[in-house]
Order: C-alpha cells, then structure tokens, then sequence
C-alpha cells in the first residue's frame, strides 16, 4: 500500500523540515526525522534528512508516517557523537582502527561491533518514543538488522576518518596507547631537562638514562637508545639549534656521541 501511495503521491514523500509552535518554538518530534533532528542537529546539518517518510492523510486532521528509505550517511555521522556533549568518535586510517573520547578525555579504541550496536540502540530508542500515528516496522526491524548496521558503519569509515597528525605527538588529541606517547614524553624531555648552557657537553647516554626515569615515572615501555636517538635529535635541533655530534672527545674518548652546549637538569618534571 505504502509504496503504490508513492508512485501516485509523490507529494506524500517527506525528507525533514523544521516546525515550530506558536511562540517560534520547536514542535516535540512527532516522526522519526523530528526525533533524530532534535538529537543530532549537526548531523542533518552535514548529511540531510535522516529518512525519506511517506506522510498519508488519515482524515483532515491527522496522518500515518512510515519512514520508508534511510539515509545512511546521516546515520554514520551519527556515529562521531555530538561534540556539544564531549561526545566524539574518530576512524584513523592508517591502523583502520576505531577509537571514542572517554569522560578522561583519553582516546581509546572501540570495534566497529560495538559502533553497531549504538547505532540500533538509538533506533529502538527513536522507536519506543514515537506516537501510534507511526509505523514501526522499518525502525524496530528492517534497519536494525546486521545489513543495514554494517552498511552504516561501513559508511562512518569515510565519514569519521581521522587525518594521520590527529594523534601526532603535537596534537591535543591524546590515547591511551600509540608510539607517539613516547614521542610526546621526548618532548616535554626536552623541553623540561635540557637547556642552553655554552661550554657544557650533553652526552646521548646521560640524555638516555635520564629519558628512561622520566619514562618510567610516566608508566610508559622502555624504548632502545636508537629509537630514543630518533625521537629527540631533531627536536633538540629545532629547540637550541645544535646538531648531535659523533666527534666529540670525552674522558680521553673520541667518537663520543653528544650536544654541545647543551646541559641537563637531573631533576625530573612532576
């Protein structure tokens, strides 16, 4: 019946559109399309009227909804949160990896099984507030099955994807675990132990041995002195300016690796 409505109504077919009481107000949601506007305005903002509803006249007073085509680039935006509440959902490409903001303010990792699940529970919930005047098959069923859940979700991939500096040791975005955490203690390292001292001689070693107490005081693995060696020689350089050298001479030693001019403050940030 719906669909034959379609083909010769066409002007029954709705996408959504803002309604407002008397006094300039918003209406209460009445359809599924109200519902997930009211909830998620930046999402119908970026992506459109989650469904396409069939809107039939039962008499000149009412009317039945049944919401007929879903949108699924709605729904996958759905799916990063709403920024107003904190809420904020990324996918980083480059270890086609998930990951949610938690209350900490920490990224951590989540599966696209679980990205499913949220997606029909919101579904459920759109259907159980909705009025009688409101089919529900298609929001109970149809759309809540694993078809139309993996779709979504599969969508969300393009959608929610993260740029690859978003977890970057310079970014405001932090995880629970990711190699740049160590890249971000070597800068606060840096930053924090190191200064500018002419004459004095940093030798990569002490700089190592110190690097590993801080990392250790941070409850973070150890990393090889090559890797440490990666991390802090240009950020040294972009912090004093001075290249580390392979020449110098120390204890009657040469070859001796180190900074020049660079000093180091034992004591450790808190």
């Amino acid at each position: 019946m719906g669909e034959n409505i379609a083909l010769t109504h066409p002007q029954y077919l709705k996408v959504f559109e803002p309604r407002f009481n008397q006094f300039n107000e918003p209406q209460q949601p009445k359809t599924p399309n109200a519902w997930f506007v009211q909830h998620y305005p930046e999402a119908y903002e970026k992506c459109g009227s989650p469904f396409l509803e069939l809107v039939e006249p039962v008499d000149q007073f009412s009317v039945q909804v049944l919401p007929i085509s879903i949108n699924p680039d709605f729904f996958a935006s759905v799916l990063g949160g709403r920024r107003d509440l904190g809420h904020h959902v990324v996918y980083f490409e480059s270890e086609m990896m998930w990951y949610f903001k938690d209350s900490d303010g920490i990224f951590k990792s989540t599966s696209p099984e679980k990205l499913a699940n949220h997606y029909r529970a919101l579904l459920l919930k759109c259907c159980q507030d909705m009025p009688q005047s409101v089919h529900k098959l298609n929001l109970f069923h149809e759309w809540r099955g694993d078809k139309t859940a993996k779709a979504v979700v599969q969508r969300a991939k393009s959608i929610l994807a993260a740029e690859t500096s978003f977890f970057s040791p310079t970014s405001p975005h932090q995880r629970i675990k990711g190699q740049e955490i160590q890249e971000r203690v070597a800068r606060r390292f840096v930053e924090s132990l190191l200064t500018a001292e002419p004459g004095k001689v940093l030798l990569l070693a002490d700089a190592y041995v110190s690097f590993l107490k801080l990392a250790k005081q941070q409850n973070l693995e150890l990393v090889k002195q090559s890797d440490f060696k990666a991390m802090v020689v240009p950020i040294v350089q972009e912090q004093f300016g001075v290249r580390l050298r392979n020449d110098l001479r120390v204890d009657e030693r040469s070859g001796v690796r180190g900074w020049k001019n660079v000093g180091l403050n034992q004591t450790l940030p808190a």
